[in-house]
């Protein structure tokens, strides 16, 4: 009967200590998970503003480059370089403040946070339309991942003893463009990009902007996704400029029957 007893004692015991090392372990989880999310809350705040702004701007830049014939400027000497080295700055801006915050929050990723997931899946999604390379006539603008991390490292710098990173300011920006080539080489693609807007507007052939309509639309989401205020004031519309095809971007306005033929991916 002794034994008996000892037994369920120790059954008893053994139940309870298992219980207790299982809550524990679940609460030292929830507790990890709880702490993450409001760090990755915290970073995304923090450079929600940048971030934001500098894709309403390439936005802005893509829209008149392919809606609003901005292009013609590249005939005008005194407005060419607003052209080409300002398009290059807002490119590059962009890759800085999403380089930063890559770098800032490689947790992010693991957040289950529904917002945080939703910019992960813009900014993925945005990466991957500047690298693509399947749809022929569809060069301008194309930048490889290896490129678009490269050109976000030597657009962003450091200041303070803390070493704050943001991006360099136009002015900056115009001086290093024109005085370093080994710099400027790396926006090659961006200049080459546009001469082959103008040529191919030219020509009246509207593939060759098909890229930069899948990238504006895809920054107007990641703008709207960011901009708290203007969504919770309901002003939210946001322009699109006209659809081309394959465009993953949410609710889009339409899409361009012309398809470019599709070419081995590289």
């Amino acid at each position: 009967m002794v034994d008996i007893v000892s037994i369920i004692i120790a059954v008893v015991s053994l139940v309870g200590s298992l219980v207790a090392a299982g809550f524990t372990g679940w609460i030292s989880f929830y507790i990890d998970q709880v702490k993450r999310r409001s760090e990755a809350k915290a970073l995304v705040h923090k450079y929600r503003d940048p971030l934001m702004l500098a894709a309403y701007d390439l936005q802005s830049r893509f829209w008149g480059l392919v809606q609003q014939n901005l292009l013609r400027y590249t005939e005008d000497e005194d407005k060419k370089d607003l052209i080409y080295v300002y398009t290059a700055f807002l490119v590059g801006q962009y890759l800085s403040w999403t380089y930063i915050l890559r770098r800032q929050a490689q947790f992010l990723r693991f957040s289950s946070d529904k917002t945080n997931t939703q910019l992960n899946q813009i900014l993925d999604t945005v990466t991957n339309e500047f690298s693509l390379d399947r749809h022929k006539g569809e060069d301008p603008f194309m930048l490889w991942r290896g490129q678009q991390m490269a050109i976000g490292e030597l657009m962003t710098v450091s200041a303070g003893e803390e070493g704050q990173l943001y991006c360099m300011g136009f002015a900056a920006f115009t001086v290093k463009y024109n005085s370093d080539p080994d710099f400027k080489k790396w926006f090659n693609p961006i200049e080459k990009g546009i001469t082959l807007l103008v040529e191919a507007s030219a020509h009246g052939n509207s593939v060759a902007n098909y890229r930069l309509r899948r990238l504006q639309h895809l920054l107007v989401d990641l703008v709207l996704l960011l901009d708290e205020d203007r969504i919770a004031s309901g002003q939210n519309e946001q322009l699109k400029v006209d659809a081309a095809h394959s465009c993953r971007c949410d609710k889009c306005p339409g899409v361009i029957v012309t398809e470019s033929p599709s070419v081995s991916p590289i």
